[in-house]
């Protein structure tokens, strides 16, 4: 029963082996490309944008069919948040990448870089986001000289489309009989690939003085 247990689960890790990677998501977007703008400055100006409380968050999805950047020789998709803050007071912004078709070991997750903007439109900062394994993020802390909407781009970093990220899971947690007795601690190894679509969350927090 142990080994079909284990059988079972290999299986269902198995499931999505076959779909198709970040690199050819990313052929798609190259021989489809949508409206495309030169300049992070330009972008934000242009496009719409959704709301984020402060002391909120919003999870969204960058998608191959939304805006792109021409950055450095790589097509970058993008959305735009928007926050509205206080002057004087501290904040703390973090955008968040997760895990993106996740069923199956060719997992996915989209690389970024998010660029913060004041209500003049100037860039105050860039958020590169820090990819571990399945997932990763990147943030600021900040006090603005302003009161107003702040406007928060996040663009897929696609010149990182070639590289390969390392996941694991722990198999002893995973519920099959006997799995805990593994050499190793049951750790099973796979890829993680980078997608120029993602799971994405954006997190402003008001940051109080102790």
């Amino acid at each position: 029963m142990r080994l079909i247990g284990i059988v079972a689960l290999l299986g269902t890790l198995a499931l999505g082996a076959c779909s198709s990677s970040g690199t050819d998501d990313y052929k798609r977007l190259l021989e489809n490309p949508p409206k495309t703008y030169e300049t992070v400055s330009e972008a934000v100006k242009s496009e719409p944008s959704f709301f984020v409380e402060a002391d909120d968050w919003k999870t969204f999805g960058v998608r191959i069919t939304d805006p792109a950047l021409s950055q450095g020789g790589s097509l970058n998709n993008f959305k735009v948040g928007r926050t509205t803050l206080d002057a004087d007071q501290k904040y703390w912004i973090h955008v968040s990448s997760l895990c993106y078709e996740c069923l199956g070991f060719r997992k996915k997750v989209m690389p970024f870089n998010a660029y913060l903007f004041d209500p003049d439109y100037e860039q105050i900062e860039t958020i590169k986001g820090d990819i571990q394994g399945m997932g990763g993020g990147g943030g600021i802390i900040f006090v603005p000289t302003k009161a107003g909407d702040y406007y928060v781009l996040v663009a897929a970093d696609n010149s990182r489309i070639a590289e390969k990220f390392a996941g694991q899971i722990d198999l002893t947690t995973s519920g099959v009989k006997g799995l805990e007795a593994m050499d190793g601690g049951g750790l099973m190894g796979y890829p993680v690939y980078p997608s120029p679509e993602g799971s994405m969350m954006l997190n402003v927090r008001t940051l109080v003085e102790e």
